[in-house]
């Protein structure tokens, strides 16, 4: 007898609306993982409405895809709608655009339309609650995947579209929760769009961040980001410093008076170049001020970013490569030196 091996393990489940949002308040099922984009449709009011009207008229939904491990589920594919029927029946938002919906009346024996839009989950009458609540999902579960399958998983169910750098990093590090963490401060507020932070910038600038510590040729190549985050292990003390960095950015970026230069610091690729440096400046014991007066002058460049031809030759295209990423550093460091003169080189 010949047997494929690798079939994957499966099985078929249903689950109600009211069993997955009982779920997730449990932490039963968890929706934010390490593949999951964030919740993109509250942009899109008319799509949540017409999802709940697909609920209540019990419309075909796709799939939803989970792993489990243990007694946990960790959502591959259906974040998107799990979260809308949890916000609706939290009455976080009301519903709108949709056609009425005609219920029968088994007393009178009368048709009725009924109009739905403006209102909340509490504010619809108790059969279309109840519709809404034991709508059925299908759910397929995958019982104990590895992280390549998962992410193999992903490939599929997103017709054939590979995880991105930062995704596929994220599924894979060894340091998720840390990095998860640290992607939390307030600076990355400052510095990203909601679509920047929909696309983990502020994780991979946080992966970066670390790298630019820790390698002594730092590469901010995705072939080499990638396979390094799968092995080494955030600690706490990494997280501390990480974090006294990201302090220090986000308060010189306050102090700086010229806008267009404060932009500037918060730029990618300026403000990973700039982070062994403000470490540096930690131990040195330099100040804020002294800090944002320097960062000022450096980055005062009319033209290109700064008043260094170097640095602004290697920021530019082919930038992620080390030798571009150690050029620029080079002449981040002589700025640095020249800036405070012997004090800082001594110390």
């Amino acid at each position: 007898m010949r047997t494929i091996v690798r079939k994957v393990d499966k099985t078929r489940a249903e689950w109600t609306a009211r069993k997955a949002v009982d779920y997730v308040k449990k932490g039963k099922l968890v929706l934010d993982n390490a593949i999951q984009r964030g919740f993109v449709w509250n942009k899109d009011a008319a799509r949540m409405s017409e999802f709940i009207l697909s609920l209540i008229y019990e419309r075909p939904i796709p799939p939803i895809y989970v792993a489990k491990f243990g007694d946990i589920y960790s959502a591959m594919d259906g974040k998107q709608r799990i979260t809308t029927v949890q916000k609706f029946m939290n009455d976080e938002f009301t519903l709108e655009g949709l056609e009425t919906v005609e219920i029968f009346d088994d007393e009178t024996g009368e048709t009725e339309e009924v109009d739905i839009n403006t209102l909340t989950f509490s504010e619809l009458e108790e059969s279309l609650q109840e519709a809404i609540k034991d709508s059925v999902f299908t759910v397929i579960v995958i019982n104990e995947p590895s992280d390549d399958e998962i992410c193999e998983f992903f490939f599929y169910l997103n017709n054939g579209m590979p995880l991105n750098a930062i995704t596929s990093t994220r599924a894979k590090a060894k340091s998720r929760k840390e990095i998860t963490e640290l992607g939390s401060h307030k600076l990355f507020k400052n510095a990203l769009t909601t679509k920047a932070f929909e696309r983990y910038t502020n994780e991979d600038i946080v992966v970066k961040s670390y790298v630019m510590l820790h390698m002594d040729e730092p590469s901010m190549e995705t072939k080499v980001i990638r396979p390094l985050m799968a092995e080494i292990e955030i600690t706490d003390t990494d997280k501390q410093q990480l974090t006294e960095i990201f302090d220090r950015i986000l308060d010189m970026y306050n102090k700086i008076e010229d806008a267009k230069i404060a932009k500037r610091l918060l730029t990618r690729t300026h403000l990973i170049s700039v982070v062994p440096v403000v470490w540096r400046s930690l131990q040195d014991g330099l100040s804020d001020k002294q800090m944002v007066e320097w960062f000022v002058e450096f980055f005062s460049g009319k033209k290109s970013a700064t008043i260094s031809l170097t640095y602004n030759t290697y920021a530019g295209s082919g930038s992620a490569r080390k030798e571009a990423v150690r050029y620029r550093l080079e002449a981040i460091e002589e700025s640095y030196n020249k800036f405070f003169g012997n004090t800082v080189i001594a110390s």
